[in-house]
């Protein structure tokens, strides 16, 4: 487990724990059993928890990318001389890589 997956999981039960004080402070036996069930199967929680976080981070970087091209390709239309277009076109060749790259990494993820 990395440390930012360390700090998600410490996280994590810190924030169950809250709940299962308040739900003992509140007297709410059921919702303290529902919590316990929770904390004993944390391990599988927070994978949950530490993948979609992965794949919003990968989304995000996906969509960031998309707008980047967007942009070289407002530059690209723009551009005056042959040589600008073909470093601009370039860029977007490095940018469709790294956003194959990526949905790579989303389908993998969404296979789990």
């Amino acid at each position: 487990m990395t440390y930012s997956e360390k700090q998600i999981a410490a996280k994590w039960v810190d924030d169950y724990l809250d709940l299962y004080n308040f739900a003992l402070s509140i007297g709410d036996a059921e919702w303290q059993q529902q919590i316990l069930q929770n904390l004993h199967a944390k391990d599988n929680h927070i994978r949950l928890e530490i993948d979609h976080g992965i794949r919003v981070d990968l989304w995000l970087r996906f969509d960031q990318i998309n707008r980047k091209m967007l942009d070289i390709y407002e530059q690209l239309r723009n551009a005056q001389n042959s040589e600008q277009q073909k470093q601009l076109r370039e860029k977007v060749w490095e940018f469709k890589l790294q956003r194959v790259m990526i949905a790579s990494k989303l389908k993998a993820h969404y296979a789990l």
